[in-house]
């Protein structure tokens, strides 16, 4: 039995060693493999630096000069102007009211007191405000015509651009003026009206607008 084994237990020896000799062999080529593969990626982290560090004076010129063209090239691109929105200038409209009804036969401009107001146009409102005024106006049994006038009692004379009138009119009837010139300072404003043939008219409302 013992001629048996001893020949069996050599054999098994010789592979034990053979064995071990194959897996410190392979072991040691994967270690070699790791380190290369290290040694690759430190070659694609620095690609520049190999390639810098291969490259003449002449070469490093070159590439400093295509570095300053694209940095030119980029500084170049225009940048979209950076925008700023003003603040609305927006006109106002202020309507003054002229009270009403009032009539009158006369057939020459007269006043009609308490239909008044006092303005002073720079200091109220604005040196460069523009003025008009409209007025509901009508003449008895639609036979004539009316007139209607804002008078400056502070100066003695009519508004130039005031005067408005319509004909014919049993019912009133809503009449605008252009745009009227006022003398600078605060000056009292009344309305005056007539009748062309002495038939009854009546400013029953009206009003001044200024905008600004």
């Amino acid at each position: 039995m013992q001629k048996f084994l001893a020949p069996i237990l050599s054999f098994l020896a010789i592979l034990g060693v053979v064995g071990s000799y194959y897996l410190f062999y392979s072991l040691d080529k994967k270690v070699d493999a790791i380190n290369i593969s290290d040694a690759k990626i430190e070659e694609v982290e620095n690609p520049v630096d190999e390639v810098v560090a291969g490259c003449g004076e002449e070469c490093r010129q070159e590439i400093d000069r295509k570095v300053a063209e694209a940095i030119a090239t980029i500084s170049a691109v225009p940048k979209p102007a950076s925008q700023v929105t003003s603040p609305s200038t927006k006109n106002q409209t202020v309507y003054i009211p002229l009270d009403g009804p009032v009539s009158t036969t006369s057939t020459s401009w007269i006043d009609m007191p308490g239909v008044e107001v006092s303005i002073d146009l720079a200091n109220d409102y604005s040196k460069n405000a523009k003025v008009s005024w409209e007025a509901s106006l009508k003449v008895a049994y639609g036979n004539g015509q009316a007139f209607a006038r804002l008078f400056d009692v502070t100066h003695g004379n009519a508004v130039d651009g005031s005067e408005i009138s319509t004909t014919g009119n049993i019912t009133s009837t809503n009449v605008s003026s252009g745009y009227m010139s006022l003398w600078s300072g605060r000056n009292l404003y009344r309305l005056q009206l007539k009748s062309l043939t002495g038939y009854d008219v009546t400013f029953s409302s009206g009003r001044i607008k200024v905008t600004y």
